[in-house]
């Protein structure tokens, strides 16, 4: 719309003769500065109609006026300015609109759901009416289902929280906030949002889950090719979300896995003389965590000491001091390096 067809669409809707489809654009912008609804409009559309109204404005504001002519304007400048006004509203609305929270309520219409902040400063423990257990971190909010559905179990979380699901392999479970979504059939893990809300994290302490992107966490729905490609973790690896990218890494704290599942083990860290090969091998079996060399020189190196009472990371630290090497994470790999 030019400058020209701006003024006589004014000019028209005032006069009560403009066209019934001009009327019902500008009656469409007065409903919406009423009712802040915008989920009809791209965030194309609405950039692009922003900065025609700004371009008219301009235009109106740089013509010579006098008495007679500002009467004959001021309805126009009341137009346009509503327009204005309606566009910072919109602004508003799409940043702080949480469309992933509402989707997931209206996906789950007709069940009861419960909403539990944790408002104390120390951990709260929720049991889920399939015996899952949630527990939230200070602040964290979970809103549930007082029963699941038949076919699926979803919960909607905000904030950190530690998760142990129940096994039921007729019924996973999803969890979901506004970046990811989380699917599981039994395990534990973390699930944590950042305070900017524009990265997510999930880190497995047992079992396996899947993490992809949350593709209904704007107004407007992205093109596949832009969604992150979803990602499956497994014990002591976590995965990072940031800018439509899910990529994989290792927990900061791996633990071995027969202490994650409670379980008995026969390994032993107490090592006399041992090849590093072999400790490696150790290592890898303990906690699900591929460990290894990058040349054969490192792997013939023999190590005594007993790292019973260690993290992996200081296991390795003090291997790696005894050899004169380092070690640095690629993906959900260590390589053990004696490169400078």
């Amino acid at each position: 719309m030019d400058q020209k067809s701006f003024y006589d669409l004014l000019s028209r809707y005032e006069n009560g003769n403009c066209t019934e489809a001009e009327r019902l654009w500008v009656d469409k912008w007065y409903h919406n500065l009423n009712n802040q609804n915008f989920k009809d409009l791209s965030s194309t559309a609405l950039e692009e109609m922003r900065m025609k109204t700004w371009f008219n404005i301009n235009s109106i504001e740089q013509k010579p006026t006098n008495t007679l002519r500002v009467k004959k304007l001021w309805p126009k400048f009341a137009i346009a300015a509503s327009i204005i006004i309606a566009f910072f509203i919109a602004g508003l609305y799409l940043t702080s609109y949480n469309h992933a929270e509402q989707s997931f309520i209206d996906e789950n219409e007709g069940l009861s759901l419960i909403s539990k902040t944790n408002e104390s400063n120390n951990s709260l423990v929720i049991t889920l009416s399939d015996e899952s257990t949630v527990t939230l971190k200070p602040q964290a909010n979970i809103i549930y289902p007082k029963f699941f559905a038949t076919n699926k179990r979803m919960v909607y979380l905000k904030g950190d929280a530690f998760f142990s699901v129940s096994k039921n392999p007729k019924r996973p479970f999803y969890v979901y906030n506004q970046k990811l979504v989380v699917r599981v059939l039994g395990t534990s893990f973390w699930v944590k949002s950042s305070t900017d809300k524009l990265t997510a994290q999930v880190a497995v302490r047992t079992g396996k889950v899947q993490v992809a992107e949350n593709q209904k966490s704007a107004l407007f729905t992205f093109a596949k090719e832009k969604l992150a490609k979803p990602i499956l973790l497994t014990p002591n690896q976590k995965g990072i979300f940031a800018d439509h990218q899910l990529n994989k890494t290792l927990v900061s704290k791996p633990i071995p896995l027969a202490e994650a599942y409670n379980i008995p083990t026969s390994l032993s860290y107490n090592f006399k003389e041992e090849s590093v090969k072999e400790i490696f091998k150790t290592l890898t079996e303990a906690y699900g965590i591929e460990i290894k060399s990058d040349n054969e020189q490192i792997a013939a190196y023999t190590f005594t000491g007993d790292l019973s009472k260690k993290g992996l990371y200081e296991q390795l630290d003090l291997i790696c001091g005894t050899i004169s090497s380092k070690y640095y994470i690629q993906g959900t790999s260590i390589i053990v390096s004696n490169k400078n």
